[in-house]
């Protein structure tokens, strides 16, 4: 059981992050909440079944907690990661990538040196579809050798220039990470192709020795319009990826969180996996064990760093 402490409540609190930690009460104790806006702290303690924290420091600082959740880091900004690993304090940082870029750079070398675990919130990682598009690749699919993804944003492109390139920069390092979990191995390289009318993001990953031959990703970032045929809110939402994958023994297409179709020795199957754990449920289940001293494997600062070194390195090319 990980004694952990929650910082601010997110939007989506009632929809996506209460459901997830009462899933894993089994895994998670919560003792404390901190949030600006006491009622929503109050009615969030009733819930849990825990105390309202008079302040974010004071949250941190107590003894009876091992890690932090942070669902608010647009609030909040670096401050809590900051606290927390000067308290040695397992956190995990909800939000977009772009959120955790600001922490990671000035983070990065601090967490490697005290082996406090801070992890990002890579929900594009641990969706449904995504997952078993994993175990297919093992399985069935083989290695990935051409990916083609168009990535969604929720910002439409007649807004705000500014609110448009951070969508922008934050679907393409998203769109990047998810080719580099899913391809797995291999240096990556990435560069905005200018010579076709449409332009996107070739990325490149090199394999050497017996690992084969290289897989290449084109990814195009395109507004939600462009899907669904109407201007959507300006608000925050996550990044939806629609992805074709041609590996070395069979197909996949990848549409959203949950819809998966792929075929392979001559089979073709359609999968809802609506009924599979959500991304958060999962990421908090890793996070959970691994703060707890365990060694599977979890998302890093170093990865955030490395997904938007690729992003503006393409983006730069234009």
């Amino acid at each position: 059981m990980l004694q952990v402490g929650l910082i601010g409540l997110g939007a989506d609190w009632e929809t996506r992050t209460r459901p997830a930690i009462e899933k894993l009460r089994q895994r998670l104790e919560v003792r404390s909440v901190y949030a600006p806006v006491l009622p929503q702290a109050e009615q969030a303690a009733a819930e849990l079944g825990c105390s309202v924290a008079p302040g974010l420091l004071s949250l941190v600082e107590r003894d009876d907690l091992r890690a932090l959740l942070v669902f608010d880091g647009a609030w909040y900004g670096g401050v809590p990661a900051q606290f927390a690993c000067r308290a040695g304090k397992a956190i995990f940082l909800a939000g977009s990538l772009l959120e955790h870029l600001a922490v990671a750079e000035p983070l990065r070398r601090h967490t490697a040196e005290s082996g406090v675990t801070v992890m990002p919130d890579f929900g594009h990682r641990y969706t449904p579809a995504t997952s078993r598009l994993r175990e297919l690749i093992a399985t069935r699919l083989g290695k990935p050798k051409n990916i083609t993804v168009t990535a969604y944003i929720p910002v439409h492109s007649d807004i705000d220039f500014k609110a448009t390139h951070a969508a922008t920069r934050n679907a393409l390092g998203t769109a990047i990470d998810w080719c580099t979990c899913v391809v797995g191995s291999g240096s990556a390289s990435a560069r905005v192709n200018t010579e076709s009318p449409e332009l996107y993001t070739r990325l490149e990953f090199r394999r050497t020795g017996p690992e084969g031959p290289s897989c290449v990703a084109s990814i195009n970032v395109a507004d939600v319009a462009c899907r669904t045929g109407e201007v959507p809110a300006t608000g925050s939402s996550p990044v939806r990826l629609h992805v074709e994958i041609d590996c070395a023994s069979g197909r996949a297409c990848v549409d959203g969180p949950i819809n998966l179709t792929w075929e392979a020795g001559g089979e073709q199957r359609v999968e809802s996996l609506a009924a599979d754990r959500p991304e958060l449920e999962v990421m908090l289940d890793h996070f959970s064990r691994r703060a707890v001293g365990g060694l599977i494997p979890v998302p890093t600062l170093d990865d955030v760093c490395r997904a938007f070194e690729l992003a503006d390195a393409a983006l730069g090319g234009l």
